[in-house]
């Protein structure tokens, strides 16, 4: 049976790729929407959006939208994963397993949740761009996917630097760290949607035969 038989990338679940980073995303402009009074890209983290004390149907909306996605890209990853006759692709993807739990576990322990959060939240942000290296060095052994891979391995320096940058105080009129989030945010959904193209341009056969 061929790959795309196995995990069709238009129909379930091959389309939770593009579903899964949709939902954040509009969970995140929602919940934004809702919190116009306070909210500011320069003042806050992202995660204050799910602090259930600054505004209930913010928080709602926010933290159910990430569980969501996170559990939609847990279940993509998982059949993609069984697709993937590649060990090192399989072990590449380790991380981004791990991510997505963080994810979750960000919707799950908001900010009220205490000292967890921060952790889930560190988690998320540090793990994610190991998924993006390990498949990106993987993928060197493949000539055709070489631009992938480049893209891959330096992509997370640019979250990186928007991190360190505003611990570093870069940036000091940055208060909160919503920009460095959303930076990582759009950089990881980025990739992820650039594997979801090269699958379904059937791009990806050297690690799915």
């Amino acid at each position: 049976m061929a790959a795309n038989e196995r995990f069709p990338s238009r129909k379930f679940p091959g389309i939770l790729g593009i579903i899964g980073p949709i939902i954040a995303l509009v969970a995140i402009v929602v919940a934004i929407t809702l919190s116009l009074s306070w909210f500011t890209w320069e003042g806050n983290a992202l995660s204050d959006l799910g602090n259930y004390n600054n505004g209930l149907p913010a928080a709602i909306v926010f933290n159910v939208g990430l569980v969501l996605a996170g559990i939609l890209l847990f279940v993509f990853t998982y059949y993609f994963a069984r697709t993937i006759t590649d060990l090192p692709t399989k072990i590449g993807l380790i991380p981004f397993f791990i991510a997505l739990c963080f994810l979750i576990g960000i919707g799950v322990f908001s900010e009220n949740a205490g000292d967890i959060h921060f952790t889930v939240s560190v988690g998320f942000f540090g793990s994610f761009p190991f998924a993006m290296w390990f498949v990106g060095l993987g993928f060197l052994r493949f000539r055709k996917l070489w631009w992938f891979s480049i893209i891959s391995i330096i992509l997370p320096f640019f979250s990186i630097y928007m991190w360190t940058s505003w611990f570093g105080g870069v940036f000091p009129f940055w208060t909160g760290n919503a920009i460095p989030e959303i930076t990582t945010a759009f950089t990881g959904i980025g990739w992820l949607w650039l594997i979801w193209f090269l699958y379904d341009r059937s791009e990806l056969s050297v690690i799915t035969q």
